[in-house]
């Protein structure tokens, strides 16, 4: 069953699809009619539609990088377009690279600037003041029933997030009726007179499972409203998994013990040491320049060698190149070591992490999956929060859902709270992984780099 939500922030997602792309093209009419003061005939556009489609492809994939189809941000996002104009100074330097780099036939350099500048202009339009008033906005009509922690969550999320396609009408505690005749009577009078459509229950209670022919008898006689488990709708509405669910039956249902496939594992293997091959051949030229900034900045080592916790529990052996006054990271709890002013600027864009493109290639790393800890860390964490040992049941990565999700990560110091949370980012890239998936979260990274935010 897809549950409404998703069925309506696909639709908004297509829906901002459509209008950024007719925005792009309605551009390169307008620009063409203002730089030749007429109406262009099918001779004057046929050589610009095939090189401005393109950029028009290229510009959804960087709205897509930069989160612009996150329909769970649109109705909330006050910066729309300051992240709209910071997108297309990207497209600005794309579309520049893209017409000298490449014969073309066409050379449109007044052209390119009005379209760049119309464009901008018609996709924030349409996004702050065309596309509420078209966009199907909330379909569902929901009981969320439970009274637990996740159940008090997603009412608060629904009511706060009109976008979601989803609005919780009430909240209804099952424990609080004496009697299932009582709940019934309720359940059926908020179906009736209330128009509710969807049904979200808590199926963990053992209470709500006895329920079961109640729910049965709103959901299917008739159709009368469809049925969801909470925590599925918890896990799409928050993209992680409710660890109050998570048990020894939740990993024998959803979790191979053996990690991933073999066919995911051996398509992600091969394009992780293509890619890293492929990325250390720029790197031949960086990586001296790297070493002697660091040489001169104080003498001491260049590259530093740490031990983290790698695939199955193994201990792997990761590089980088030196950011921190101190150099012994791998043994103990506490990392607390000034960071350089040469080592903030290699954090920020990541050049600290390239000498990891050989863990790559060794295949103790891969571009995508859950953090690597230090050991010492990993020992507490196990010992301290249940189940914690099973996000190494992949391979841990570069970049991972939890990273792209959570940017507070504990970083220094042992911190259960928040490393509680990342793991429940870590279960559920560990129980959805696909091959999309990490696509998706290598994305994400791009537009983090690119707009210098996160962990």
């Amino acid at each position: 069953m897809i549950v409404p939500m998703r069925r309506a922030t696909r639709r908004n997602a297509g829906l901002l699809l459509l209008g950024d792309v007719f925005s792009c093209m309605a551009a390169l009419f307008i620009a063409l009619v203002l730089r030749h003061g007429a109406w262009p005939d099918m001779t004057l556009l046929s050589p610009h539609l095939g090189p401005f489609l393109v950029l028009t492809l290229v510009s959804v994939l960087i709205f897509f990088i930069a989160g612009l189809y996150d329909t769970r941000l649109v109705f909330a996002r006050r910066d729309l377009p300051d992240l709209v104009l910071k997108t297309q100074v990207i497209n600005i330097l794309l579309a520049a690279l893209f017409f000298f780099l490449f014969p073309v036939g066409i050379t449109p350099k007044t052209i390119l600037a009005l379209y760049l500048i119309v464009s901008t202009a018609l996709i924030i339009y349409w996004r702050m003041f065309l596309f509420p008033l078209v966009s199907p906005g909330a379909v569902a009509r929901a009981v969320v029933i439970g009274n637990g922690e996740d159940a008090k969550v997603v009412s608060q999320a629904l009511h706060a997030n009109a976008g979601l396609g989803c609005v919780c009408v009430e909240m209804v505690d099952i424990h609080a009726y004496g009697s299932t005749a009582r709940l019934r009577a309720k359940l059926t009078e908020l179906v009736s007179a209330r128009g509710i459509d969807t049904i979200i229950a808590d199926m963990s209670d053992e209470y709500a499972k006895r329920l079961a022919s109640l729910y049965y008898d709103l959901a299917f006689p008739g159709a009368t409203a469809c049925f969801i488990r909470l925590h599925e709708f918890y896990e799409q509405l928050f993209c992680r998994v409710p660890l109050s669910l998570v048990g020894k039956a939740w990993f024998l249902e959803n979790i191979r013990a053996d990690g991933p496939h073999c066919g995911y594992s051996f398509l992600k293997r091969t394009i992780d040491i293509a890619v890293a091959l492929l990325l250390l051949v720029p790197c031949v030229v960086l990586f001296p320049m790297v070493a002697l900034a660091i040489k001169l900045q104080d003498g001491g080592k260049v590259l530093y060698k740490t031990e983290r916790v790698g695939q199955y529990g193994r201990p792997i052996h990761l590089y980088k190149f030196r950011t921190m006054t101190g150099m012994d990271l791998g043994m103990t709890l506490d990392t607390k070591h000034a960071v350089t002013p040469l080592g903030r600027f290699l954090r920020k864009t990541r050049i600290d992490e390239l000498p990891q493109l050989w863990n790559i290639v060794q295949g103790d790393l891969s571009f995508v999956g859950p953090r690597p800890e230090l050991p010492a860390r990993a020992r507490v964490y196990a010992e301290t929060i249940p189940y914690y040992a099973m996000r190494h049941l992949i391979k841990p990565g570069l970049s991972g859902w939890a990273q792209i999700n959570n940017f507070e990560v504990p970083r220094g110091e042992v911190d259960i709270a928040r490393t509680i949370e990342k793991l429940s980012f870590d279960l559920y890239y560990l129980k959805r992984h696909s091959l999309i998936l990490d696509l998706e979260i290598i994305l994400k990274t791009i537009k983090t780099m690119l707009l210098r935010s996160g962990s």
